[in-house]
């Protein structure tokens, strides 16, 4: 029950319905009174140009009389609204001590116990009366045109109260329709650009991390789940891998003493061209266990310890160990910027064993009489060269993979070299840079620069 409910909590449908659903009812309490603010707001808004316009009628038509016997001379028409008192309608003119100067016949004055003194339009209510006391001079006079209205029957004001309402009202559902998508891409917004990320954090899972997951963090159950298989699939691939690296190293461990011992018993030979080519033979086997026992370390070390070391100083120490192969082979072989103290942080172990791999491929793939030059250069990056055939462009893409080889005739390995090199540059977070050198050959640069200091 936990689960279902916690499920329905981070389901995004859930979360659609939820702020709709709050959204409904904030609508439903607030349109009502709305409505009812928009209607009482029309209708006192109506009812009061109304009488306003019925007191400028009435003040127009007044004719000021010597003795307080004023007039007011309105057309028939208008004078026939006042004659009946039907709606409450009714008008007065009052001086300013609260005498009645002129008046319809239905004006009932007791309406306002006290009459209106201020000197400005001012409403006035009794029961269901509504009235309104406008001020206005006349012959130097001031006076005021009092009219009142039964708003209880406000006659021809209803319809225009019907469609003012009905205007506002409008503006409100409009606006509270408009308050649903909003409120929708208001929430799913962040949920989208968290899902965008997780896919792109998806494209950018590599081989070489393969314990690399996605993280499911803020994202809905429906995606969630998605996540959780793509994860369980990493791991069953994860897991197949690390069988797979743990049976080459297991075979390149047990191979090498029935080789060794191969070694010794060819060695016994008689000298000439079999033992020589059984030999050389031997020599590519043990070449090859040599590379998956290094392939397989790297793979099982994913986090080997880093330290400070001179990076030219490890390279004098590679190229001094492997020069004997290289010069037994025809080739020549020098090395260049390492007066200099290069530092830099990593393993200096896995380092010298790319540098060894990187030499071992420049003097496997290359013919006799082929120089080969190491450079190492700041901020922190050491570069193989030669002069031999070099590498086609569709090749080079190519190189770092596991057991490809671009000369199978002349390799006495596995296509291992450069994916272990790959392999290295990748736990010091550097690269790789296959790339044609100036004297027209191969170069192969390993880079650390990311992890250099000062």
């Amino acid at each position: 029950m936990k689960r279902l409910v916690r499920r329905a909590a981070t389901s995004l449908l859930t979360r659609i319905l939820l702020v709709e659903g709050i959204t409904i009812v904030v609508a439903s309490l607030a349109m009502p009174f709305a409505a009812r603010t928009v209607l009482e707001s029309s209708v006192r808004a109506i009812e009061r140009d109304t009488l306003r316009q019925q007191a400028e009628l009435v003040a127009r038509h007044v004719i000021p009389a010597p003795g307080g016997h004023w007039q007011v001379a309105l057309p028939r028409e208008e004078m026939a609204i006042y004659a009946t008192g039907y709606d409450g309608r009714a008008f007065a003119v009052i001086d300013a001590r609260g005498q009645v100067l002129a008046h319809s016949p239905f004006f009932l004055p007791d309406i306002w116990p006290q009459p209106p003194r201020a000197w400005h339009e001012q409403a006035l209510t009794s029961g269901p009366l509504v009235g309104l006391s406008v001020p206005r001079a006349f012959a130097d006079q001031n006076v005021r045109i009092v009219v009142t209205q039964d708003q209880t029957r406000p006659g021809a004001v209803v319809d225009d109260v019907v469609r003012s309402f009905l205007a506002h009202y409008l503006v409100w559902l409009v606006g509270l329709l408009l308050l649903m998508p909003l409120a929708n891409i208001t929430m799913l917004w962040p949920l989208l650009r968290r899902m965008r990320h997780t896919a792109r954090a998806a494209t950018q899972l590599a081989p070489q991390d393969p314990g690399a997951r996605l993280d499911a963090a803020g994202l809905p159950a429906e995606a969630t789940a998605m996540v959780s298989a793509i994860n369980g699939l990493l791991d069953r691939v994860e897991a197949a891998l690390a069988l797979q690296q743990e049976f080459a190293g297991n075979v390149a461990h047990e191979l090498r003493t029935p080789l060794a011992t191969l070694r010794l018993e060819v060695g016994r030979m008689a000298a000439g061209p079999a033992r020589d080519e059984a030999l050389a033979q031997i020599a590519r086997m043990a070449h090859v266990l040599d590379q998956l026992r290094d392939l397989a370390s790297l793979e099982h070390d994913a986090a080997p310890a880093f330290e400070r070391f001179d990076l030219a100083g490890l390279a004098v120490a590679v190229v001094a160990d492997r020069t004997p192969d290289v010069l037994a082979g025809g080739r020549s072989i020098a090395l260049l910027g390492a007066e200099e103290v290069v530092m830099t942080h990593g393993n200096p172990g896995l380092v010298a064993m790319a540098i060894a791999n990187l030499l071992d491929n420049a003097r496997l793939h290359t013919p006799p009489g082929t120089a080969i030059e190491v450079s190492v250069a700041r901020p922190a990056q050491i570069s193989v060269a030669d002069n031999g055939p070099g590498v086609t462009e569709e090749d080079a893409t190519r190189l770092a993979r596991r057991f490809w080889r671009a000369d199978h005739r002349r390799s006495d390995g596995a296509g291992l070299g450069l994916s272990i090199v790959q392999r290295i540059a990748h736990v010091h977070h550097g690269r790789l840079v296959i790339s044609r050198a100036a004297s027209g050959g191969a170069c192969f640069t390993l880079s650390l620069a990311e992890y250099a200091l000062p």
